[in-house]
């Protein structure tokens, strides 16, 4: 009898993918208990076959072709980042039949309505748990959690990196050029934090979090967005004496929505935001620091709930990551060898 297997393939095998394959080859006797079968990485794209890793064993390709086309493949991890030429491998990979992990929040921000439409339509998952928050595993609590209320408005502080700086500036008193440069050697920062500093990260996951919480889907330019580029250490001494600390939150509400005084059929205005907020020493989202992430949702029912955890560093998203391939890993086990996976 074959062994029970349910293959993966990376595109990009850095920090992250070699994390997940870490992951997947240090709990793979864990794995096997839960799912009845065992996860193996059959191939990962790279750039460059010279370059060092710390994770061998792996059949490694420069040719995408080699894992999108691969009849054996049940999953392709999309660990490269950008849009292009990661939007094409996505597509092609969805169309092929083969069901699709990523943590890119630019690439779901711009096409995640088009990429969710065409995995449907092929009968096939995507799942992005890592693209927003980081460990915290917000998006299936949305998904299943709180199926039955409804989100009326968010908040949250959703990058990292940006808290971070800000937290070094308001307990260090650092500049904001060597709190950036901080993160930088921390690994929390890239060499160009453009998409960071300038709340336009923030602004992706906020059109994630629009269309999960209430069904809407807006662009990012349909956002306000600023970033904390141009905050100085002389404003912040002001507003500490004040009682406030700046924090890069982003925001969003429904107004005139069916489930508040709109009815059925009324049109939904959304208000979205990014930019620096001075929050007073009482509000949860001014305990978040570092480079942890924090999210309040005001629900119909429950009223506001919140969460907090590390949003930036490749642990926390490669953990998300995992947590996706094992849900669709379990998918897998049930359809094609009827295996009942243990809880």
């Amino acid at each position: 009898m074959k062994e029970k297997l349910v293959r993966v393939g990376l595109l990009g095998f850095g920090t992250v993918g070699q994390g997940l394959a870490k992951g997947i080859m240090m709990r793979s006797d864990n794995f096997y208990r839960i799912l009845g079968m065992n996860i193996e990485i059959k191939s990962a794209l790279v750039r460059d076959f010279e370059k060092e890793r710390e994770v061998e064993g792996i059949h490694l390709t420069k040719n995408p072709k080699e894992i999108l086309n691969d009849p054996d493949i049940d999953v392709i991890v999309e660990v490269m980042g950008n849009e292009h030429p990661t939007y094409s491998y996505v597509k092609q990979a969805l169309a092929n039949g083969k069901h699709v992990v990523t943590a890119n929040k630019l690439l779901l921000a711009i096409h995640g309505v088009e990429l969710q439409a065409l995995a449907y339509r092929n009968g096939v998952q995507l799942l992005y748990e890592g693209s927003v928050l980081g460990g915290i595993p917000i998006l299936r609590t949305i998904q299943h959690g709180l199926l039955g209320d409804q989100v009326e408005e968010l908040r949250g502080i959703l990058n990292g990196t940006t808290n971070y700086i800000l937290t070094q500036m308001v307990e260090s008193g650092k500049s904001y050029a060597d709190a950036l440069a901080d993160a930088q050697a921390a690994g929390y920062a890239e060499g160009d934090p453009t998409m960071d500093v300038s709340g336009l990260d923030a602004a992706c996951k906020l059109v994630i979090l629009c269309r999960e919480c209430f069904g809407l889907n807006i662009r990012i330019e349909d956002a306000e967005v600023s970033g904390i580029q141009n905050i100085s250490i002389a404003e912040i001494e002001e507003r500490k004496k004040q009682g406030l600390v700046p924090k890069l939150v982003a925001r969003a509400v429904v107004l005139n929505s069916p489930w508040s005084n709109g009815g059925e059929g009324s049109e939904q205005l959304l208000q979205a935001k990014v930019g620096i907020e001075w929050l007073a020493a009482n509000d949860v989202l001014s305990q978040v620091s570092g480079v942890d992430n924090g999210l309040v949702l005001k629900t119909r029912l429950v009223g506001d709930l919140f969460w907090k955890g590390p949003g930036a560093g490749g642990l926390a998203t490669g953990s998300a990551v995992l947590s996706d391939v094992l849900e669709i890993a379990q998918r897998v086990a049930q359809e094609r060898y009827k295996v009942t996976t243990a809880r």
